[in-house]
């Protein structure tokens, strides 16, 4: 059984939150669960809304007190373009759980999209949210 992080807490009453949101990441990738996807591949779009304690950097006004805009992107890119999975959810979740592991974050909410071969529908998309153990 996991166990759960000291810090930092859950977003509380008396600990104000943040959200940091990364919107339209676009990335190519072999994901999906017909034989053409995995082949062929295709672009991928995910949003990150990531919930941190925004109080210190506000203050400070130094990027050292916060987390990295590029770091959460390239996280989620390498996901995006790295090891294929069958579904949107499993992508998801792997973004979901490699943003969770830097300790600055308490909560984070995924989505992740693709074009779907339909002529009347834009996307396809999954959309998680996972809070910090």
């Amino acid at each position: 059984m996991p166990t759960k992080r000291s810090s930092p807490a859950q977003p509380t009453p008396d600990r104000p939150t943040g959200r940091l949101i990364l919107s339209g990441l676009t990335a190519f990738g072999y994901h999906g669960n017909k034989p053409a996807e995995r082949k062929l591949g295709q672009t991928f779009t995910a949003d990150l809304e990531v919930t941190i304690d925004t109080r210190k950097a506000a203050v400070t006004d130094r990027i050292e007190d916060t987390i990295s805009y590029p770091l959460l992107e390239k996280t989620a890119r390498q996901i995006l373009e790295g090891t294929p999975a069958n579904l949107l959810e499993t992508v998801a979740e792997r973004i979901a759980t490699a943003i969770l592991k830097y300790p600055e974050v308490s909560q984070v909410t995924v989505r992740v999209s693709k074009r779907p071969p339909l002529p009347n529908l834009n996307a396809f998309t999954v959309e998680i949210t996972r809070p910090a153990d």
